[in-house]
C-alpha cells in the first residue's frame, strides 16, 4: 500500500489531537469554543494552564484547569 505525504500528515495530526484530548487539552476554534466560560459561564474559577499550536499550525489547544485556593 503507497501512503502519501498529505495520508502521513493527516494520520500524524489525529493522533497527536487523540492525545492532547486524553491529556485533558480541549480546541479553541472559530468562536473561540468554550473560553467565554472563564469570564461569564460556570469556570470561572478555572484558569488556563497550558496551551499548544497543533502540528498543522491552523488551531490551538488550551489546557484548563480550576485555579488551586491559598
Amino acid at each position: 500500500m503507497t501512503v502519501t505525504e498529505m495520508t502521513r500528515r493527516a494520520l500524524h495530526y489525529r493522533k497527536t489531537v487523540k492525545r492532547w484530548r486524553m491529556e485533558g487539552f480541549e480546541e479553541v476554534d472559530e468562536g473561540g469554543g468554550m473560553l467565554w466560560e472563564l469570564h461569564r459561564g460556570r469556570r470561572y474559577d478555572h484558569i488556563i494552564t497550558a496551551a499548544r499550536i497543533a502540528p498543522d499550525g491552523k488551531s490551538v489547544f488550551v489546557k484548563i484547569e480550576r485555579r488551586c485556593s491559598p
